[in-house]
């Protein structure tokens, strides 16, 4: 379908706040993404563009006119795609600049394998702004009322993505248009001269703006293509990629109206189809953590966010309805167990594979980092290697990471889940005057709006999980979801969060094999049956639910379940150690507009070891490899692993982080990653050129009078030619004062001063600056460079930024270290006369 775009130029400078700062630096910081690019939050961006299309109604009101509401086209809270509002989605917007895209991948690698931090990025596009609070009636700075603010540079552009549900018809797109006409204010500080806008409402594939005359007419201007109902813009065929496929609505944890039981005649899984997820998007899957003002998410995608995003799209489809024994079947009996996603890494030969939760059971000791001989890591399940007694007394821990490829006689290879944290607030209610506020006045005033934070997954990460069930059911599932759909996932779908792109890794179901789970999915060939001996190890790779015999939840292992799976007596079952942890899970019934009860689970990667008195027959490990435990494995809780633990021989092994390395973009450097190094470059010769000044003042001899000195910064503001013949024109006396003022370039901090042919005098040095300022900048640009990019690889690189500093910075440099000297010189000499007094 159709894209379109929220454009915004920024007319003046702008602080679109992060909720965030940093102490000594600024206390007011912008939104960023990971590679310092600023970017303005799409929840923000909606909500001021709810506000500005309220005022175009009243505007019309006053007129005499009707215009459809703000909850006919933004939405409201817990708002259904069914309840026939436009329910548009708004994006970040992204800074419009050339090869945008290849800058931030060169951001990524230069932030890799140089020393480009993120404060240098920012720096290249935002400045700092200082600020106080004056006693009115003294005229002196008020206490503690010095902050700092960050503020985006005045001419950027922006463009935020806007996606529909269901195609809009022209009104609500004149609606858009005229909403975004009227914002022109945002960010804050906004009644002070920042945050002025100039917003546009364009079709992103032709790059149409969308005004009253160009909705009339858009049909008539592509009529080659085809036009469904009131569609407004067309669809470029030659374009359409896979950012233009149908979005999917996922109708949330569990869109099923009962809970996800099983059925006692389902039959077990025998396929399995594997589905990759790339988040566009941050992503919010709440978790039962946190307080009332944070939302704490949880590092991966449950089943039940899939089975959602499949039965809407069914749902969807003409003549399907929830009534359906298909449905039902697939969704509601288990027919379909839709596997909770985890992180995907690159593992041999270039093949993806997913990981599973580290087994609780797997410690670091805690001298680890002090002692590198000690980053070892311990089993406590290790058959063939237990520890000795000693080892167990000593201090250990939980790894950090959470997620690993496990494989027996490596070492653990574990994978990080990157999480970001954004602030929100919600601005006052109606009764206490909201929109003239325009902001959030606290928890202790009702109807005063919040202030609130999100964690969310990372945009850009890619999680993998897989499909159970039948082959033919399978395959029917292929056609109600198509790969390379994007689906929306978590919380607040509706603006900044959860896009994500939805694919197909195997182009049919795979016959359904054991060890499979294990490995990630990777073995489909050659299965390895579980190991036998005389202790049975069940490892969790989801959480576990269970209810007890009274029909509450209970977070015990089901061992009658494991009993009567088995072939065994509950006797026969005697549990000699555990390393477990607990967890709630939850979720949110979108149909119902109810959250959904919470359940006390065995959290995945708990590890429960048993004494058997006799193993049962393989088959039946497969089996309970195959069914799992537990309730509700249609969402996909409930997997274990059978005896794959304790033979491992992960004792005396070391973590292995799976790094996120990012190759070289290309060969040629792209003009906007040059002009932002050069930038950077510039800032840290300034800074290097203020700290040299300073070193230069505290070795200076024979000081002249102040007089003098300010007659040399006027020779700062002149040109070069102008200055020399100034320079010249001195008179013997003020020039004899400047020759005498030496500079010992003999200590540490005046060394690349020292020259052969310009004695180290004030009068010397200012006659080198206007005659030959690269010999006095030249070092100084050669240092921060290579300082910059140290990579040995990237000599064409540095060579490039240093030729353009010198050819056009080099008499700035000059005139600033000038300026800085002077300055440096004149408080020594302030100082020196009071202290003579």
């Amino acid at each position: 379908m159709t894209d379109y775009v929220l454009e915004i130029t920024l007319l003046s400078p702008l602080t679109s706040a992060a909720g965030e700062g940093r102490i000594g630096l600024v206390d007011c910081d912008v939104a960023y993404d990971d590679t310092g690019l600023p970017i303005l939050p799409g929840r923000r961006l909606k909500g001021l563009w709810r506000e500005a299309h309220r005022d175009v109604v009243d505007a019309a009101r006053l007129c005499g006119q009707e215009r459809r509401s703000a909850a006919e086209i933004f939405g409201e809270t817990g708002q259904r795609p069914s309840d026939g509002a436009a329910c548009l989605h708004v994006g970040n917007a992204e800074l419009q600049i050339p090869n945008a895209s290849s800058l931030r991948e060169w951001l990524d690698y230069l932030q890799q394998e140089s020393n480009l931090h993120l404060d240098d990025v920012r720096r290249h596009f935002a400045t700092i702004r200082s600020q106080t609070a004056i006693d009115r009636q003294t005229g002196v700075a008020l206490e503690n009322t010095f902050r700092t603010t960050r503020t985006l540079k005045a001419g950027f552009v922006f463009r935020a993505p806007v996606h529909f549900v269901e195609p809009p018809t022209d009104t609500v797109l004149e609606a858009l248009v005229l909403g975004a006409a009227a914002l022109q204010r945002m960010g804050t500080a906004r009644t002070r001269g920042l945050g002025k806008v100039s917003c546009r409402f364009i079709c992103d594939l032709t790059d149409k703006v969308l005004d009253s005359d160009v909705l009339s007419s858009i049909t008539v201007e592509c009529p080659e293509e085809t036009s469904q109902a009131s569609t407004s813009a067309p669809v470029d065929a030659d374009r359409k990629s896979e950012e233009e496929d149908d979005t999917i609505e996922v109708l949330q944890t569990s869109e099923a109206s009962t809970p996800l039981t099983p059925g006692l005649n389902c039959v077990p899984p025998t396929h399995l189809l594997r589905y990759r997820l790339t988040l566009r998007e941050p992503a919010v899957l709440p978790s039962a953590d946190g307080d009332p003002n944070t939302v704490v998410t949880r590092q991966e995608v449950y089943g039940s966010v899939i089975l959602g995003a499949a039965a809407g799209h069914y749902l969807r489809q003409t003549g399907k309805s929830p009534e359906d024994a298909e449905f039902r079947h697939a969704f509601l009996d288990g027919g379909l167990r839709f596997l909770t996603a985890y992180p995907e890494v690159q593992g041999e030969n270039e093949a993806s594979q997913r990981t599973i939760p580290i087994p609780h059971s797997v410690r670091k000791f805690k001298e680890g980092a002090n002692n590198p001989e000690d980053e070892r890591i311990l089993d406590f399940v290790d058959i063939e290697n237990p520890l000795s007694d000693a080892e167990k007394k000593m201090p250990k821990k939980r790894l950090d990471r959470r997620y690993a490829m496990i494989a027996p006689q490596e070492d653990l290879k574990t994978q990080v889940v990157k999480i970001e944290r954004n602030y929100h607030h919600t601005r006052a209610g109606e009764k206490v005057g909201g929109r003239s506020i325009g902001r959030a006045l606290g928890n202790n005033i009702a109807d005063g709006g919040a202030f609130f934070q999100y964690e969310a997954l990372q945009a850009g990460q890619v999680f993998q999980g897989a499909v159970l069930g039948a082959a033919d059911n399978l395959e029917k599932l292929q056609e109600w979801v198509s790969t390379g759909s994007l689906i929306n996932i978590g919380r607040s779908r509706s603006a900044q969060y959860g896009k994500t792109k939805f694919e197909w890794i195997d182009s049919s179901p795979q016959e359904l094999k054991p060890f499979v789970e294990w490995e990630g999915f990777s073995v489909l060939d050659e299965p390895e049956p579980p190991f036998l001996d005389d202790s049975l190890v069940i490892t969790t790779l989801s959480p576990l639910l269970r209810i007890n015999a009274q029909g509450h939840p209970d977070t015990g292992f089901p061992e009658d379940e494991l009993a009567k799976v088995l072939g065994l007596k509950a006797c026969d079952l005697k549990l000699s150690c555990s390393y477990t942890r607990t967890e709630v899970i939850g979720g949110y019934h979108t149909h119902l507009r109810l959250p959904r009860q919470q359940w006390p689970a065995i959290d995945a990667g708990s590890v429960f070891v048993f004494c058997l008195k006799e193993m049962p027959d393989e088959e039946r490990l497969l089996k309970l490899e195959q069914e799992g435990l537990g309730i509700q494995k249609g969402e996909g809780y409930g997997r274990v692993a059978v005896n794959r633990q304790g033979w491992l021989d992960l004792n005396y092994k070391k973590e292995q982080p799976i790094g996120s390395r990012v190759e070289r973009p290309g060969t040629q450097v792209p003009s906007a990653v040059h002009d932002l190094l050069c930038n950077v470059a510039r800032n840290r010769c300034l800074s290097e050129m203020q700290w040299r000044a300073i070193a230069a003042a505290g070795h200076t001899k024979d000081i002249p009078n102040n007089a003098l000195l300010g007659k040399l910064r006027l020779f700062l503001q002149q040109p070069a030619a102008a200055a020399i013949e100034i320079l010249d024109k001195l008179r013997k006396p003020a020039e004899e004062k400047l020759k005498k003022c030496q500079i010992d370039t003999s200590v540490p901090g005046t060394l690349w001063l020292n020259s052969d042919t310009v004695p180290p005098t004030l009068y010397g040095f200012f006659k080198q600056a206007w005659t030959e300022p690269e010999s006095l900048a030249e070092d100084v640009i050669e240092t921060c460079v290579h300082n910059l990019i140290d990579d040995l690889s990237e000599a064409d690189m540095r060579e490039a930024i240093i030729k353009t500093l010198t050819e056009t910075d080099s008499v700035s440099l000059c005139k600033f270290f000038l300026n800085c000297l002077l300055t440096a010189l004149h408080r020594k000499s302030r100082r020196a006369a009071i202290s003579t007094q």
